[in-house]
């Protein structure tokens, strides 16, 4: 009877731990990206749907964006070739750094080019509002600032956006050489799932 109970108890510990998880792994992101879900996701596709996005991308040097590598030659360079910045960048509904913060573009701009100012950047937007939490598109492209315009490329994307593509446009909002500090408006045009 003791080795009954002992196997009793075990067993309701399993249970028990096992519904924790899956209770705190629905409740932390809204879309299921267990095995299970992204396996029977993908049984389900069947057609594409076309989402368009606006929001802005706030760039501030040496707050989200810093500096974290330079060729020995950058500073002699009047594109600044070589230099290599990290950034985590807040990205929100409307121009204004305050606005509704919609996520964050998180990667790295390189100063790629030796005949202009450009930079190369492939970074994810990683969003945290409800309808997106969790979710990220990858955006590699390569922008002139002389450009009133960019369009970089959508190569992924995970949660709502999965296996994302389509194109994401910049255009300048607001942009200071002098503090490094830049307000990017963004649209983008995605096929997924």
């Amino acid at each position: 009877m003791h080795k009954n109970t002992t196997k009793e108890i075990k067993m309701t510990i399993f249970v028990v731990f096992w519904t924790i998880m899956i209770v705190a792994t629905a409740t932390s992101n809204p879309i299921d990206q267990s095995p299970k879900a992204v396996g029977k996701w993908a049984e389900s596709l069947r057609r594409e749907k076309l989402t368009k996005l606006h929001f802005f991308c706030h760039h501030l040097h040496g707050a989200t964006a810093v500096s974290i590598a330079k060729a020995p030659t950058t500073d002699a360079s009047p594109t600044l070739f070589g230099l290599l910045d990290t950034r985590d960048d807040p990205v929100t509904v409307g121009p204004e750094k305050s606005s509704e913060r919609v996520g964050y573009a998180q990667g790295i701009s390189a100063a790629a080019s030796l005949q202009e100012i450009s930079s190369f950047d492939p970074f994810t937007i990683l969003f945290t509002n409800r309808e997106f939490n969790g979710s990220t598109l990858a955006v590699m492209g390569s922008c002139p600032l002389s450009s009133p315009a960019c369009e970089a490329a959508v190569i992924g994307g995970s949660g709502f956006f999965r296996l994302a593509r389509g194109v994401l446009t910049t255009k300048a909002y607001y942009l200071n050489f002098t503090t490094g500090a830049a307000s990017v408006e963004i649209n983008a045009m995605l096929l997924h799932y």
